[in-house]
């Protein structure tokens, strides 16, 4: 009975990690997909008016929300996303190989706009959930 009871309150929380797995996956495709439509320029890094930093530190924040606690994965999800929507319908476009990609993504930092965005939230919700915390 103790081991069903741990596997309900488990399932909530794997539930809401699995839900900022798929919506930073889902959200660092769409960075790329609407940087066309948008901006003119099919490659958002080199879109206009800071495109591609505030849409990934857009995403970060939605990717996160579902469970702050999960910020990293959020990035991660959104890294891989972007990476899987370039290979998949930009691969004539960019040709680069894919340990280049991830070199060259890790070294220039393109990351960085999401991980603030995801960190923010994380950041907010713990704020909140102490302030709720010391009211009560």
């Amino acid at each position: 009975m103790v081991a069903d009871d741990k596997a309900m309150t488990l399932a909530p929380e794997r539930t809401r990690m699995v839900c900022v797995l798929l919506l930073g996956l889902a959200l660092g495709a769409l960075v790329w997909a609407l940087s066309g439509p948008i901006t003119g320029t099919s490659d958002a890094f080199e879109a206009p008016n800071h495109y591609y930093r505030i849409a990934m530190f857009a995403a970060g924040i939605l990717a996160a929300l579902p469970a702050p606690r999960y910020w990293w994965l959020a990035v991660v999800a959104i890294f891989l996303g972007e990476r899987a929507y370039t290979f998949a319908v930009l691969a004539e476009e960019f040709q680069l190989w894919l340990l280049g990609t991830i070199v060259i993504n890790f070294l220039v930092l393109t990351w960085l706009p999401a991980a603030a965005g995801a960190l923010g939230t994380f950041l907010v919700a713990k704020a909140v959930r102490r302030r709720k915390q010391s009211v009560s």
